[in-house]
Order: structure tokens, then sequence, then C-alpha cells
């Protein structure tokens, strides 16, 4: 299959991402569309013909110059270096087109400007930017990773963005089409939902359409409220007129087998999908050190390494993996479409902090399941320890001892207290105390004493910081 260098991916990359750039510009709703149409032969003279359309801003010619180093290093046989590109604004009385050779030598003869066509005034803006590339042997894989390129789109449900993938073989009257259309079987999506919120359904559509290998799974897509979701985010604050860098994290946790009928269970490695302007890209250096480094013992994982694989995602190895199923996504993007960013550094700060995030949000909602490892030994001794206290309670031939005890475990002295109730007490009450302290920062704050958990509130808990180091908590 062909890697993530392939000359054939990296121009539908672009043309992609520049399109999705000038809809989000837009501001309104807009409709990206991308067709391919091969020969049904693969040994057939005719060429792979591509579409990428917008509705979205009118383009700036001087974006195809960025084409011009895989321009070069591009054999002409597998791409001539032309594109056919049609574009106009909402203000615009005419319909432009040009012809683009990035092959010729003199700038002043790669744009040859074509016809242009009066709009006789209607109102519509967009770009269509055509090209043919050689239906060599590998177009077979170039078309499967379109289509799962695509599915991946669609995770991020980018506001006011409709997208469409059209795959067709001509020639052949029993051939199939291919069509990829933008649906969700998230009934609860509202149209003023956040980035945040768009991007846990799509991944959650994605995690029980098994990575959309399949149209629709009846028995998983019952399952989607047994998901457990953590949400992280972090932005540049330095930055007052909000234009500076955003990250996303949504992790997505299967906590046992029946969350996801069908879908692999236990698996012991996480591919993360990552994303850069509200479109899908190999993960970035900064990004994927900040995924092995990050403490994710203090949540409950165990990480046995990471790499990034021939097509540029990360993946995450976990050993004894507690969950049947943990799928990540990571989002970052600037505020401003089409503004220059900023350096690795300050994106992997954010990340981090966008990360830690969403791994307290999981644990802040489900402590008992998110217990860092060291939290999980210690509660592995609460049974035996909580049935001697009960033996010692009620053992006690000192009545107001006993009675004092029953109290303060809020069962009643009136009531016939039996060993296991008094044991089953104590036992809820300790394993409260260890999750309450497996959230906290600094372990030196006074833990919460057997028989006073129930008089603590929120306060007691204390806010994670943000910093390079991760937590560590001792018992």
């Amino acid at each position: 299959m062909a890697s993530a260098s392939s000359p054939h991916r990296k121009l539908l990359h672009f043309l992609v991402y520049w399109a999705v750039q000038r809809c989000r510009v837009s501001e309104s709703p807009c409709r990206l569309t991308v067709s391919l149409k091969r020969p049904a032969e693969p040994a057939s003279p005719s060429q792979l013909r591509v579409s990428v359309s917008d509705t979205g801003v009118r383009s700036k010619l001087e974006e195809f110059l960025e084409l011009n180093d895989l321009a070069r290093e591009t054999p002409v046989e597998k791409w001539d270096g032309t594109l056919l590109i049609t574009t106009t604004g909402i203000n615009d009385e005419a319909i432009y087109r040009y012809r683009f050779n990035l092959h010729e030598e003199l700038s002043s003869a790669r744009f040859t400007r074509l016809a242009t066509t009066y709009k006789n005034h209607a109102t519509f803006s967009g770009t269509e930017v055509c090209l043919c590339l050689s239906n060599e042997a590998d177009a077979d894989d170039v078309i499967l990773w379109l289509v799962g390129f695509f599915h991946k789109i669609l995770v991020l449900r980018a506001a006011n963005l409709a997208s469409e993938l059209f795959v067709e073989q001509i020639g052949n009257a029993e051939s199939r089409n291919v069509c990829v259309p933008q649906d969700s079987d998230d009934v609860h999506q509202s149209i003023m939902a956040s980035s945040s919120d768009r991007l846990v359904s799509g991944l959650k559509d994605y995690a029980l359409s098994h990575g959309y290998t399949c149209d629709k799974c009846d028995t998983c897509i019952l399952n989607r409220d047994l998901l457990k979701t953590g949400t992280g985010a972090a932005n540049n604050v330095d930055r007052r007129k909000a234009k500076g860098p955003h990250v996303e994290v949504v992790i997505l946790i299967a906590r046992t087998a029946s969350d996801l009928s069908c879908w692999t269970v236990n698996c012991s490695s996480t591919q993360v999908l990552y994303f850069e302007d509200f479109v899908p890209c190999p993960i970035s250096k900064s990004s994927f050190d900040v995924l092995v480094s990050v403490d994710w013992q203090s949540y409950g994982f165990k990480l046995k390494g990471g790499f990034i694989d021939d097509e540029g995602n990360a993946v995450l190895e976990w050993d004894d993996m507690p969950f049947a199923r943990v799928d990540i996504a990571i989002h970052t993007y600037l505020e401003c479409a089409m503004q220059e960013c900023q350096g690795s550094q300050q994106d992997r700060h954010l990340v981090r902090k966008a990360l830690k995030s969403a791994l307290s949000h999981l644990k802040a909602d489900h402590a008992g399941d998110f217990l860092s490892c060291h939290g999980q030994r210690v509660r592995e001794y609460v049974p035996d320890l909580a049935e001697s206290i009960a033996g010692l309670i009620l053992s006690s031939n000192d009545k107001e001892f006993h009675d004092e005890c029953i109290s303060l475990l809020g069962l009643g002295s009136d009531q016939d207290v039996s060993e296991g109730l008094v044991q089953s007490s104590i036992c809820e009450k300790m394993i409260r105390i260890i999750e309450l302290n497996d959230t906290k920062e600094n372990v030196e704050d006074n833990a919460p004493y057997l028989f006073e958990c129930e008089k603590l509130d929120e306060d007691s808990q204390l806010d994670e910081e943000d910093g390079d180091e991760d937590m560590v908590f001792d018992f």
C-alpha cells in the first residue's frame, strides 16, 4: 500500500485542506465535494480524474504555489503538474478560470487565464480544482486511503460544513459507485453544539461503526450511551483577541466488552485520530512526544509504548488493558483560518494541557473506573481491612464504643446490625476515601478520616494545576 508520503496522497490532502479553510473563512454553510472518476480497467490508458470543489470564499491563486516542491518530486508520468482552477467570490460578477502548470520554469508561463463566464447577477461563491492522475497500479490504494481520509473528516462534524465523496468507475455498466455522505446516528446532536461536543459525537459514530468499516451495527448503536467520554481543551490565553491556537482532546472508553458488542474487544492498542485545522493529518512529533510522556498510570492506564505508523498515525500500546477499547482524538486548530502557526513548543504545551484535562474529566465522572495504578493496588486491600475493622467493632464488649461506631457509620444503633452490613459500610467509605485522595495533587493535605467522609464536599478536592510534571499519588 502506498505510504503517507505518496505524491497522490499529499496532493489530495493539500487540495482538501485548502478547500476546508476557504469554507471556514466563509462563515456560511458550505459544501465540500471530492469526486474521482477512474476507468474500469486498471490497464486502461485513461487517467484518474479528480475534482475537489467547495462553496467557500474565492481562492487565492498564491495558495497553489505551495505545491512547487510536491510537483518537483512527483514524476511527470504520475502527474503532469497541471491544475484547472475555477473560482468566484460572493461579490464577483464573473466566474474565473485558470490553468496552472507547476512544471513550467518561468513563473509568467505558469498561469494561463481561460475564458471568463459571467454570473448574470447570481450570488454565490466557490472553487473547483480539477486534475488528472495516472491510472497506475496503486490507484486502488489511493482510493481506499481517500475513503478512510474522508471518514475521518466526518468525525469532526464541523459546523456549517457538509462533506461528501464520490468515486465512480467509468466505461463499465456493471461498475458500482461509492458515495460517502455525511450522516450521524446521534439523535441528540444540536446544531448549536460546540466543536468539542461535535467531536465527541463523531468519535462515537466512528467507534460504533467499527471505524466506518461497516455502514451501521445495530448491536453497537444500542450501546452508545454506555461509552464513557473525557473531554479537554486548551488555548493560548496570552492572546487577547482569541486568535491563537486551540487544542481539543476527546477520549472514548468502552469499559466492558458489552459496551461494544461487535467491536474489537480488549484491544491492546489505540490508533490516535489527529486533526489540524479541521482536516485529518499525520501527527506532529511534538504531539506524539506528549502522548508517550503523560503519566497514564495516574489514570489507571499502563502504557507499554508507542510509535508512528507508515500512515503517520500515532499508535499507543497498552499493558494489561483494563478496558475493552480506548479511542483518542486530538484536534489542533487556529481560531482564524489561514493564519500562520506559531511553532511546535506552544502546541506541545497546549496538547499536554488538553490531554490531562480530558483524563481528569474521565476520572472526575467515573472515579472508580480510572483510579491510578497505585490506587488500584491500595483498593485491593480494602475488603480484608474492612472485615478486620468490622470484626473489632462487633467483638467489643464496650457497648458505648460499639454504638458510637455503628452510629458514625450511619447504620443507627437501633438496627439489627450484622457483621456483613458493617463490613459493607466500612468498605464503601474506604473506597470513597481512596477515590477522593486519588484526585488530589498535594498528598500532604490532610486525608479525610474514615468516619467523617460524609462531611466532605467539593471544597475538599483540589483543582489540578497545569504543569510540566504529572501528578504522583501516595497513600
